[in-house]
């Protein structure tokens, strides 16, 4: 490439599609690793409320723009058109520093924060990174720091891209914030190719569930107050232990200690309940054994931990599949403190604290349920082969893994093209055409190719 006329940038409509923030990261990540400049307009344009690019947003741009010694235009929070030019001289050299912290203003999400580094990170000359991040680790609208452990790295090395770590030294909720240590382990280097991404393979049947549960440890008191109403905190630790479903029943209103049960323990044991009684609605070929006890299949409490506020609740389901790969859904309670307003000279109406936990996991349970079998897709799955199949991922998984399918195409090492033909479109969402849509802007404009394969 002549460097004394470099290409036009590539130019983006933030409004489209999923017209997020994600199409903004995945644009950046693109132009710092390929060298191929990019402009973004009506940035978030599909949002509702407050548009342009939040603390968050811009925290990530700005690290990408130093690590790679790119400069940034219109760059700031609220802007919604921004400019990203990397430097020509910087592009082969990538040397990153080890050490990467970054701390967000505001409790924005760390994980979308590690969507837009990552990939840069990936094919750094450093062999081992670690990246430090303050923010928010269960946060609306984003993957928790739980899914991200038992499902976002654990898909990534099944993939076949190089392992990950991940430590969470203080969890940050929408009003606080957290800190979270990822690192990136394996040989880096422009030499090697980037890796290949393979999801041709179906998707498997389900051998194990994993439950978490966030919840705090306030009493459920069942008194003449009214089931459902929080009485006094219980001290105590949080529990880290794996346990299966052996639970009281339901009905069953105190602990094994004699006491009004917690907040906690009433999730966790209405967790298991609703869950397998929707897991009978399911076809029995979903499940490893498809007998007349294929729904028995282990369901286990993964982690039970104790939060400290009664707007901290958060339940993750996830199903093992006989591929390797891992289906997760979540749901967090962050507006549970969103309660009735008293009229003046009355005191606040109690909140059923009850009635909050069973709709928190009846959410995350329907939506766990259609992870696995959505009748609507399935009706007309067999009826022609041709469409393809489900993704062997989850459908939030799916979009995070849309990037390294196409670098990977990029660079000569993956199959792309056969991938795409093989899955079921039907099964894409929003966010994963997004994804796809940009990738496709970027590396096929101009020489942007080329640059993927000397990088």
């Amino acid at each position: 490439m002549d460097q004394a006329h470099p290409p036009s940038p590539v130019h983006l409509d933030g409004r489209k599609l999923e017209g997020g923030g994600q199409l903004v990261r995945i644009a950046v990540a693109l132009s710092a690793l390929t060298g191929r400049a990019v402009t973004v307009d009506n940035i978030r344009g599909n949002r509702t409320g407050k548009r342009g690019l939040k603390a968050s947003h811009l925290a990530a741009i700005t690290t990408l723009a130093e690590l790679s010694g790119s400069t940034l235009v219109k760059a700031q929070v609220g802007s919604c058109s921004m400019g990203f030019y990397p430097s020509p001289q910087r592009i082969k050299a990538r040397k990153t520093n080890p050490d990467i912290n970054i701390r967000l203003p505001t409790p924005g999400s760390v994980f979308l924060v590690f969507q837009a580094l990552y990939p840069y990170l990936l094919r750094s000359t450093i062999s081992r990174i670690h990246l430090s991040i303050t923010g928010g680790t269960n946060v609306s609208s984003s993957p928790s720091y739980d899914y991200v452990a038992q499902v976002l790295i654990p898909n990534f090395a099944r993939a076949g891209l190089p392992s990950l770590s991940v430590r969470l030294e203080k969890r940050g909720w929408a009003a606080g914030q957290g800190h979270l240590g990822l690192g990136r382990h394996g040989n880096g280097g422009p030499e090697i190719p980037f890796p290949s991404v393979d999801l041709r393979c179906r998707r498997g049947r389900i051998s194990r569930i994993d439950i978490t549960l966030l919840a705090p440890d306030d009493r459920l008191n069942t008194g003449a107050a009214g089931a459902g109403t929080l009485g006094t905190r219980v001290s105590g630790s949080s529990k880290h232990d794996v346990r299966r479903d052996g639970a009281p029943k339901l009905g069953e209103s105190e602990s094994q200690t004699g006491e009004p049960e917690t907040v906690r323990e009433f999730m966790e044991r209405y967790a298991h309940r609703a869950l397998r009684k929707r897991l009978k609605d399911l076809p029995r070929d979903v499940f490893l054994k498809p007998s007349s006890e294929s729904h028995k299949i282990p369901v286990e409490t993964h982690t039970s931990e104790a939060t400290h506020h009664r707007s901290c609740m958060h339940v993750l389901m996830v199903a093992h599949t006989t591929t390797g790969f891992k289906l997760g859904r979540e749901a967090l309670y962050g507006s549970l403190g969103e309660k009735p307003r008293a009229k003046r000279g009355q005191n606040r109406p109690r909140v059923d604290v009850g009635d909050k936990v069973k709709g928190l996991v009846d959410e995350c349970v329907e939506a766990f349920a259609q992870e696995l079998y959505n009748p609507q897709l399935e009706a007309h799955s067999d009826a022609a082969e041709t469409a393809g199949h489900q993704p062997c991922v989850d459908e939030h998984m799916r979009d995070q893994l849309v990037i390294f399918e196409a670098l990977a195409k990029a660079s000569n090492t993956g199959n792309q093209e056969e991938c795409e033909s093989r899955e079921d479109e039907r099964y894409w969402s929003l966010h994963t055409k997004t994804a796809q849509w940009v990738c496709r802007e970027i590396l096929a404009s101009g020489d942007g190719d080329s640059r993927t394969q000397e990088a």
